[in-house]
């Protein structure tokens, strides 16, 4: 009995009861029981708040339910408020005999009704400010998601063309490999008949010095023939 009724006083309640732990290892039992039915509870409290919480779909026919009920009370109190009025309006211009009793019983209705009025519209607006929260969160996720899919495909359209540029810098790089021989041996080629051509224009440049040369030979000894016969005719007229 003794440990059933520490149980249901020390481990369950605030802990101050009339049988409690004298050692240190009852003490240390009796705190980890503590810290364990705490945590427990607060486990079962938060498995029912999360059972118990509206779902988006819940919460909005929720705020349609209030909404019409608020309105039905701003239609009450906006008609108290117009019979107080009409009321305070036929006790003091259309009797004949002003009663100022009733008269200041319908001006303090009156009062309440406008005041109930001002609570209930102050209720509408709290419940379309929730409201406008909820819609902006869904608005928001949806442009957080559509933000989101855009800046997917727009990654996927840059990893295409990130490697399509891969593609085509190793085309490239295969194509130059390819060039570099044949750019050698085209210009090694070159070189060659060029070198020939020089060497064809150096022969020919000097058979045609020789050639030049000779002709200049040729046209000096004819020139010195000619001058010989004309100097023995000269010389022949004078001996005559």
């Amino acid at each position: 009995m003794e440990a059933l009724w520490m149980v249901s006083v020390t481990f369950l309640s605030i802990g101050y009861g009339d049988v409690v732990p004298h050692t240190y290892c009852g003490r240390s039992i009796c705190l980890l029981t503590g810290i364990m039915g705490a945590g427990c509870t607060v486990l079962v409290v938060a498995v029912v708040a999360r059972k118990l919480e509206l779902s988006r779909a819940e919460k909005h026919v929720h705020n349609f339910m209030m909404d019409s009920h608020i309105s039905k009370r701003i239609k009450i109190a906006a008609a108290n408020v117009l019979r107080e009025t009409w009321l305070i309006y036929k006790h003091t211009k259309l009797s004949r005999e002003r009663d100022e009793t009733r008269v200041r019983t319908h001006q303090r209705k009156l009062l309440l009704a406008i005041q109930q009025l001002r609570r209930v519209k102050m209720e509408q607006r709290i419940l379309a400010d929730q409201g406008n929260t909820l819609v902006d969160l869904q608005k928001m996720n949806s442009l957080m998601y559509d933000v989101l899919s855009e800046v997917q495909g727009c990654r996927g359209e840059l990893h295409a063309h990130i490697h399509g540029l891969e593609k085509s810098v190793q085309e490239l790089r295969e194509g130059f490999r390819i060039l570099m021989p044949l750019l050698s041996s085209t210009l090694s080629t070159q070189n060659c008949s060029i070198r020939h051509l020089l060497r064809v224009r150096e022969g020919r440049g000097r058979v045609w010095g020789r050639s030049r040369e000779r002709q200049r030979w040729r046209l000096h000894r004819r020139r010195r023939g000619a001058q010989k016969p004309s100097s023995a005719s000269h010389s022949s007229d004078l001996m005559k």
